[in-house]
């Protein structure tokens, strides 16, 4: 009867994976390919180019990643990243910047920053951060500086009162997971983490309305600017290095040693030559290269460099894509004047009297919703490039979302920072 129960078990377990690897994910494959058939260039609005970048992530500098150049370089080359900003969690409570790396590496920007106490912080240059004092404060330091700050995981509690911060993430993976089930997400990567490992992440998904809907109300107070958080460490994953004894060391989730061994027949087999960083064995669920795929921000800017990001992001001439679903490069929103020429983009402010209509087009066909101050209040009854609603009728805080349909539903695909009408 145990075996039974445990077959049984085992059954129910897995079945719901191989029938997305056999099934679900070989479909949705089908339409995005189709999909990105469709790709058409938009028109060219404003003189700025624009650049993908990830923001949130962690590497070897953080207590619970291992990640070095040799694993973020290629996965941002082979995701078309630009920059990289780092948020790595300090090593004490006085931390200081820059640290870990900095500077342009085969062409990809990295920049360094912290993640402690809720916050996500780029000084952008040389800082010692005294994470011993009051949350306001330091924020109210880096601002003052010339720093950035941004609320993290912004589905926990924050000082949303506070002057100092500037811009909040509007979805991140890692809150994505903390409604999931472990062991069905294991299993899934299991089955579909090395054919189909995008769609296994993109199994997790679940729209962040309260998190957007926070967002929107705080917008209608004053510019947040709202980004996307892929939260990578790398460190989701079984791997293996030899030490200096000859036995062999097992890291865990969260770069964590969960064993040490000696080489046996029933292990050598899974070995291999050491890589870049002396792995020996991987077996991945996250990844950076999955990570950067997935849920990307792109942001206008004159060049590729620090304080031009910076201060872009800052005017929020950014919006953020599941770049899985397809690449957004090209998509922009913005207003048309009463004499026809456009007046500003995602971000910036503008008066009412000088509003004509709000515009926005897209690469791929789409739908678009338009939302002011935190309600929908336009959708195009179809897929389309291009969006334009005339006869604005209020002033307040106007954001675009972009969706596409998959297997018959429409689904977030881009999220744009506000035009703020006045």
């Amino acid at each position: 009867m145990i075996p039974g129960l445990v077959t049984l078990f085992l059954m129910v377990l897995f079945i719901p994976a191989i029938w997305r690897y056999w099934i679900t994910y070989p479909g949705l494959e089908k339409q995005v390919n189709e999909l990105s058939k469709l790709r058409q260039e938009p028109p060219v609005v404003t003189d700025l180019k624009t650049f993908r970048g990830v923001m949130h992530v962690h590497s070897f500098w953080s207590h619970d990643s291992e990640g070095t150049l040799y694993d973020i370089i290629p996965a941002a080359k082979h995701s078309g990243i630009d920059f990289v900003f780092l948020t790595d969690h300090p090593r004490g409570n006085i931390d200081t910047i820059p640290r870990g790396y900095k500077g342009y590496y085969d062409g990809i920007l990295i920049e360094p920053g912290s993640e402690k106490q809720g916050f996500a912080v780029w000084p952008l240059d040389t800082m010692i951060i005294d994470w011993n004092i009051d949350k306001d404060t330091i924020a109210k330091n880096i601002v003052s500086e010339g720093g950035m700050v941004f609320y993290a995981h912004t589905e926990e509690p924050h000082n949303w009162e506070n002057k100092w911060y500037q811009g909040m993430e509007i979805y991140n993976f890692h809150t994505d997971t903390k409604d999931e089930s472990l062991l069905p997400v294991i299993t899934n990567f299991l089955v579909n983490g090395k054919k189909y490992r995008q769609w296994a992440y993109r199994e997790i998904f679940d729209e962040q309305t309260p998190i957007l809907a926070l967002w929107d109300s705080l917008n209608t107070k004053r510019k947040i600017v709202g980004f996307s958080a892929v939260d990578t460490h790398e460190n989701q994953n079984i791997r293996a290095r030899y030490l200096k004894d000859g036995r062999i060391e097992w890291v865990g989730p969260d770069a964590n040693v969960i064993d040490t061994t000696e080489v046996k027949f029933w292990n050598s087999w899974l070995l291999h030559e050491p890589d870049e960083n002396g792995w020996i064995f991987k077996w991945m669920i996250d990844t950076y290269e999955s990570g950067f795929n997935y849920i990307t921000n792109y942001v206008f800017a004159d060049t590729l460099s620090l304080r031009a990001l910076a201060d872009n992001i800052l005017k929020g001439h950014l919006f953020t894509a599941f770049k899985s679903l397809g690449d957004a490069k090209g998509f922009i929103y913005y207003s048309i004047d009463k004499n026809n020429i456009p007046g500003c983009i995602m971000g910036d402010s503008i008066a009412f009297e000088k509003v004509k209509s709000l515009n926005a087009v897209a690469p791929l066909p789409s739908q678009f919703r338009l939302v002011y101050d935190g309600k929908i209040v336009n959708i195009t009854s179809g897929d389309g490039y291009q969006y334009s609603l005339d006869n604005i009728q209020d002033k307040g805080a106007y954001r675009i979302e972009v969706h596409i349909k998959l297997k018959g539903k429409y689904v977030p695909w881009i999220y744009s920072n506000p035009i703020y009408i006045y």
